[in-house]
């Protein structure tokens, strides 16, 4: 496709090349089409790329997730200088490698679900743990007879009817308690008038 020699085609080629980012949807054999095809037009209207520029913009095309890779290219280019074939190399070995350990994940996850009991089966076992302890709970209820007024299903320390009574034994006054106070206390106030008696007759 011609592209005019203008100064904004030239701005409006250079800033899609610079914008331009791999996509997780898209393949390094897409996105480097594309690149090539920018640099392929910035050349036509007089801007050519060297390779080493084409090498950085490519670098720099990737996102952060392939920032590892970056690092290592930029620390092995011999005399600090990259090539278009190292970096296109590197690309299609690290998308290879994301595949392959794409697979090994996704055939990982489904031998673990193979493993683990459908939802269906762990609801229904779960219920039926559950039904076993409620029914030991009511057995256990059952077995328990009250001492003090024979039904079953309760202790006699449970038992409303002996607690009702209990509750009114102890709401009763303690006559015998009260006489002997009474007693106690007449005893004392006729020692205290012989004592006075005694004193008078002495005077």
């Amino acid at each position: 496709m011609y592209q005019a020699k203008t100064a904004r085609n030239k701005a409006l080629l250079m800033r899609r090349l610079v914008n331009m980012k791999l996509k997780n949807e898209t393949s390094v054999a897409e996105h480097t089409s594309e690149f090539q095809s920018l640099v392929n037009q910035l050349s036509c209207v007089e801007v050519p790329l060297g390779d080493e520029m084409q090498s950085l913009l490519l670098l720099s095309s990737l996102p952060d997730s392939w920032e590892t890779l970056v690092v290592t290219l930029s620390n092995s280019a011999s005399n600090g200088k990259l090539s278009m074939s190292v970096v296109k190399d590197a690309l299609f070995n690290e998308e290879a490698r994301r595949k392959d350990m794409g697979t090994d994940k996704t055939h990982a996850l489904v031998m673990e679900n193979r493993g683990r009991p459908q939802g269906k089966q762990q609801r229904s076992g779960r219920g039926k743990s559950r039904g076993r302890s409620k029914g030991r709970q009511s057995d256990d209820r059952r077995s328990h007879v009250c001492y003090h007024c024979d039904l079953e299903g309760h202790m006699k320390k449970n038992c409303y009817k002996w607690l009702e009574e209990q509750g009114k034994s102890n709401s009763q006054p303690n006559n015998s308690s009260q006489q002997k106070n009474k007693g106690k206390s007449g005893e004392t106030l006729i020692t205290v008038s012989e004592i006075r008696v005694v004193k008078l007759g002495t005077l």
